[in-house]
């Protein structure tokens, strides 16, 4: 029976009222006196109240996992986790105090809606549950928490969530085969709560008691997704069961859908489909991932990246989620690789396959999930043997290559005729493209990318003539009034690449009256990218671009200034603007927000590193190795600092390290090489740059590296090969230009 309301507790804590209440205890909402004209502290207290009648074994039982609990809440500080105060004992019961967290649990909110629950909100909750699973299953040894459902999920009058029961959580002892106890809502438990698992299609018999598993970090992402499925459909979840393909979409048709290989797909529905699989093998194996998953369904991001997920009538059969892809490579954003990549979820770069962490910004990236298609790069021979009618081919008709992007004011209707320098343009811009990329451009389907209008080059009309008569119809979005349509079309254009069409989308949305964040962050990733577009070949148009992302995600700022990814953007613009002291201010904030973000910690210690603060930039590179150890950016980072600033020894361990997390990172054996060419040690320097040749053999720099170091072994003709060889992939590198004119000849 729970104490009466105006009880105080442990001579400080006075009950004021009961938050719940079982059959082992009560948890009380209690208040602490704070002085005359302040108002009294508030706080959450647990009482664990054990019955007379309680057997033996289930008194021991309680109470172990009432210490337990206050054991593992004792060493866990997260914005997350609701916070352990201090224990206490009174009246032969014991107590805890923990921070008390104002709102409703999730179990609530589903009892007074009485309907699922709004999906972009329930994917924010996911990811943030995914931070605090994070947190926890990484702390050594790891914490499972066993016991993730809707009713131990709070929801802070912020929109924030807050784990609060950690009572059957238990640490992962690796030694151990199973459980000692095995609880759990079954609705929400996975098959290895139950303390066996069987083979697919097996049932669990005294005879077939399966084989002996303990719980791990799996079983609290099947429990996420468990806890997710009921949100958004309003039926609990069938106990171990794997929901069917289309199972929730059926049961609620709001659910997002997009339009993939001829039928509609249903991104939410199938995140949740792959965390909530019978063999934790083919589930998201650590939170980070399912995170970054869901990031990748929310409205304003592109359809997820390709997740591969098992399907439940055939273990081998796999569903797909592909993000739609430009058909125009005009329009798209170069990766640097040869074949199909990773697009990050945070900036948009496609980082090469099999990459772990985005090469841009450091956002570690769910593997499996493949985006760009393979770009065909043509093969370059070591020593080309010209011929007279290749020479003159070459003379008439120069290569072709993407053409930058440019752009053109557009005047609005309402403001024609006023004063340009009162009223800002937009700006609508067109590619310009080329016979190559327009033959490319064709759709091998009969669906039309949507992307922008060709403009006839004024440098070459014959040229341009023939490109836009074989050109196939470009697709532009029909006007429209209503700002959902033109939000919808801007985030498709965007994730085709067609950045023009994109910022003319948002601004379409923003006059017609769109949700003001929204429309405002996604304006500012249009910005950003099609200023990233043009960066190697138009500098003014980067810049002017790029300011205008730095505007629009100010003012998305402004709308929701605890939005963590939106400072993390704009971080990112001001970094490329070359504004360190408000990139600085602007991470540091973003990092506040989420202490536990490695990419905050690389972008940090990249703008320390280039403005020569070489213990800052240190501290930051192993500030964010403290939350990933594996983080292959930050140790490739950390490693070239150490190499450069003589701590050779250390940093050629360091990116030792780099290469054993990603063996095809070549950066990674790039700088390994470099640093062994420090320490004069010419053959290790020569392997290491080998390696990174055979990751990226179009990269000059590793040429004339590797020809640096056959110089120092006295080998002139090894030296002489690879100049010409860097020579052919950029004619003009001026290392190369040096060696071939005064070293080697």
């Amino acid at each position: 029976m729970a104490l009466p309301i105006g009880t105080v507790l442990d001579g400080k804590f006075k009950i004021v009222k009961v938050l719940g209440e079982g059959g082992m205890g009560t948890v009380y909402q209690v208040e602490q006196d704070a002085g005359p004209g302040v108002p009294p502290y508030k706080y959450a207290v647990k009482e664990l109240l054990i019955s007379p009648n309680t057997s033996e074994e289930d008194r021991k039982a309680a109470s172990e996992r009432f210490n337990r609990e206050i054991a593992l809440l004792r060493g866990l500080k997260h914005p997350r986790i609701a916070a352990l105060m201090l224990p206490f004992q009174e009246r032969g019961n014991s107590y805890f105090v923990m921070e008390f967290v104002p709102g409703k649990s999730l179990e609530k909110m589903l009892e007074e809606t009485n309907s699922p629950l709004p999906e972009d909100r329930v994917i924010r909750w996911g990811m943030q549950v995914c931070e605090a699973l994070t947190y926890i299953h990484t702390r050594t040894p790891p914490i499972i928490l066993r016991d993730l459902k809707p009713g131990n999920i709070m929801i802070t009058p912020d929109g924030d969530v807050q784990l609060i029961d950690f009572g059957i959580a238990r640490r992962f002892d690796p030694n151990k085969r199973t459980n000692t106890e095995n609880l759990g809502t079954i609705s929400y438990a996975s098959p290895e709560h139950l303390g066996s698992i069987t083979a697919p299609g097996q049932k669990r018999t005294a005879q077939n008691p399966g084989t002996l598993v303990q719980t791990d970090a799996r079983s609290d992402i099947y429990s996420l997704g468990a806890t997710m499925y009921h949100l958004l459909t309003n039926v609990e979840p069938d106990p171990i069961q794997t929901p069917a393909p289309g199972s929730m979409l059926q049961k609620n048709p709001r659910l997002r859908t997009v339009q993939q290989g001829g039928r509609n797909v249903c991104p939410i529905e199938q995140v949740i489909i792959k965390a909530m699989q019978q063999d934790r093998a083919n589930r998201f194996q650590t939170a980070e991932q399912m995170r970054i998953a869901l990031a990748q369904c929310l409205p304003n991001n592109a359809a997820p990246a390709t997740v591969s997920i098992p399907a439940v009538a055939s273990p081998n059969a796999t569903l797909y989620i592909p993000t739609p892809v430009s058909a125009n490579p005009a329009n798209s954003v170069s990766s640097g690789n040869n074949g199909g990549g990773i697009r990050c979820p945070r900036c948009g770069f496609i980082n090469r396959p099999g990459a772990k962490f985005c090469k841009r910004d450091g956002t570690p990236l769910v593997q499996g999930a493949t985006v760009a298609p393979p770009q065909v790069r043509a093969p370059i021979r070591a020593r080309p043997i010209q011929q007279s009618t290749s020479t003159s081919s070459a003379s008439s008709a120069p290569s072709a290559r993407p053409q930058p992007i440019r752009a053109r004011p557009v005047q609005n209707s309402s403001t024609a005729g006023t004063n340009s320098g009162t009223i800002r343009q937009s700006i609508q811009a067109r590619p310009v493209q080329t016979t190559q990329t327009t033959q490319s451009a064709r759709p091998a389907q009969p669906s039309q990318p949507i992307r922008a209008r060709p403009v006839t080059n004024p440098v070459s009309t014959q040229a341009s003539a023939t490109r836009t008569s074989n050109a196939a119809p470009a697709f532009v979005p029909p006007a429209t009034n209503d700002p959902v349509i033109a939000m919808r079309s801007g985030m498709q254009l965007l994730a085709n690449k067609n950045y023009a069409g994109a910022i003319q989308q948002f601004r379409d949305a923003q006059r017609l009256g769109a949700a003001t964040f929204d429309a405002a962050y996604n304006l500012g990733r249009a910005y950003r990218q099609y200023a990233l577009s043009a960066k190697d070949s138009d500098k003014r148009l980067f810049n002017e671009n790029m300011k205008l992302a730095v505007e629009q995600f100010e003012e998305a700022v402004r709308y929701k200034p605890n939005a963590a990814d939106v400072l993390f953007q704009l971080g990112l613009c001001y970094h490329d603007l070359q504004v360190y002291a408000q990139a600085s201010s602007t991470f540091r904030k973003a990092l506040n927000l989420s202490p536990q973000d490695p990419a905050i910690y690389y972008q940090l210690g990249q703008l320390s590193a280039e403005q020569g603060y070489t213990a800052e930039a240190t501290a930051y590179y192993m500030d964010g190795l403290k939350i990933n150890p594996k983080h292959t950016l930050l140790l490739v980072a950390l490693g070239k600092l150490y190499a450069e600033n003589r701590r050779v020894p250390l940093g050629i361990k360091t990116l030792r390290q780099a290469t054993q997390q990603d063996p095809l990172m070549w950066e990674a054996w790039y700088e390994l090489g470099r640093a062994h060419m420090r320490a004069r040690e010419w053959n290790l320097a020569l392997s290491a740059l080998e390696q990174a040749r055979q990751s990226s053999s179009f990269v000059a720099g590793i040429y004339t590296a590797m020809a640096n170091c056959y110089l120092k072994l006295n080998k002139r003709d090894e030296a002489r090969q690879l100049v010409n060889e860097t020579l052919q992939r950029d004619p003009n590198n001026a290392e190369a230009l040096r060696m071939q004119k005064g070293v080697i000849n």
